[in-house]
C-alpha cells in the first residue's frame, strides 16, 4: 500500500534529481561550444514542477501539525 510518507518520501529524492538535472544543463550550456537547444524552457519547467512538488510538501507538512 502506498502511503503518505512514501510518496513524500519520492517527491524529495524526485525533487533532488531534477535540481540536479538543472543545475548540469545550466553549467553545460554555459561552456563555450557546447549548446543545449530550449535550455532555458528545460531549466524553467523543471523549476515549475520543483515548485509545485514543494508546495505539496508544505501542504503536507502543515495538514500534519494541524492533526496533531
Amino acid at each position: 500500500m502506498i502511503t503518505n510518507e512514501k510518496v513524500k518520501k519520492v517527491v524529495k529524492y524526485v525533487m533532488n534529481i531534477l535540481a540536479m538535472i538543472s543545475a548540469l544543463i545550466v553549467g553545460l550550456n554555459a561552456i563555450d561550444g557546447i549548446t543545449i537547444p530550449n535550455a532555458t524552457i528545460i531549466v524553467e519547467s523543471i523549476a515549475v514542477i520543483n515548485g509545485v512538488a514543494g508546495t505539496y510538501l508544505l501542504g503536507q507538512k502543515a495538514l500534519s501539525k494541524e492533526e496533531k
